[in-house]
């Protein structure tokens, strides 16, 4: 199995290469190198037409079982969520890895996000067919790169698979979610201020975010699929498990009940198509995930 793969350096991305197949080889594209990589690496800024162009050239004669598109603009928190950059992070980079690398594989994987979802018209597990508009740039750029790959494949004759992730855990994750947030309060005894503590998520760890790649590697293009675990874990729940894993003082300041749409995912789908199946649901793993934040 020969991949391209791009992200590598990133939180899903780093976690992909370490689970992959050692028979595997994956060649990586992107503006950094990843820590500690065997694979080849070709330097790629891939929101800029020329560099992606350039690194096209060094590979003009390779072909691919599978281009696997993980590089994407995330903002680590609500001020970085701005037009130009979830544009560039997002769909010029798609439209340059497409436009340049497209045509060296009948199969593309592209991660994407829930946060395509209209939260206000979600009622239950969210399906593939559940009404998407993105609530942040950064949403609304993912749902716009999906629908560009969904024009491409169509007009090129390939393979698609679009993994929707739910909420993601474990590891060292930059972004500021309830989880890392949370660990870094109950380790400095502060106080845990929840809003919404009834709200359901469905927390993913990132190894089974890394095993559902390598189910869509290995099977045929599913187009949308969600991943997650199925189960819904309560704002006050996740507080609450954190508080106990640390053995913290911390106490847990509910400002609201309600506040927010719930978010777990259906997973059928990806159960059928890929032969997903998740192995870890939260808490589990969180003790490893606590060590690597002061």
């Amino acid at each position: 199995m020969k991949l391209l793969v791009t992200g590598a350096s990133g939180f899903v991305g780093r976690r992909f290469l370490e689970m992959a197949p050692t028979d595997w080889e994956i060649v990586c594209l992107g503006r950094s190198q990843p820590a500690n990589l065997t694979e080849c690496w070709i330097q790629c800024d891939l929101s800029d037409q020329e560099s992606v162009e350039s690194a096209a050239k060094k590979v003009s004669d390779e072909t691919f079982d599978a281009v696997v598109h993980l590089a994407a603009f995330v903002p680590k928190t609500a001020a970085d969520d701005t037009l130009e950059n979830a544009r560039l992070g997002n769909i010029d980079a798609t439209i340059n890895l497409l436009t340049y690398f497209g045509e060296k594989s009948e199969k593309i994987i592209i991660g994407s996000t829930a946060e395509v979802y209209d939260q206000s018209k979600i009622h239950g597990p969210i399906t593939e067919d559940n009404v998407v508009a993105g609530g942040s740039y950064y949403g609304s750029t993912k749902m716009a790169s999906e629908l560009i790959a969904q024009s491409y494949v169509k007009k090129m004759n390939k393979e698609l698979t679009v993994l929707r992730f739910s909420v993601m855990y474990g590891g060292y994750d930059p972004i500021a979610r309830a989880i890392p947030n949370f660990i870094r309060a109950a380790k400095a005894s502060e106080d845990l201020t929840i809003r919404g503590a009834k709200v359901l998520r469905d927390y993913i760890h990132i190894d089974d975010v890394a095993r559902s790649i390598i189910c869509a590697v290995n099977a045929d293009g599913a187009g949308v699929v969600n991943i997650g675990t199925g189960r819904g874990v309560s704002i006050r729940e996740t507080a609450q498990a954190i508080v106990d894993s640390t053995q913290s003082t911390s106490r847990i300041a509910v400002l609201s009940e309600d506040g927010g749409s719930d978010i777990v995912i259906d997973i059928s789908r990806a159960e059928k198509l890929l032969n997903y199946h998740p192995e870890v649901f939260f808490p589990d793993k969180l003790k490893e995930m606590e060590k690597l934040y002061k």
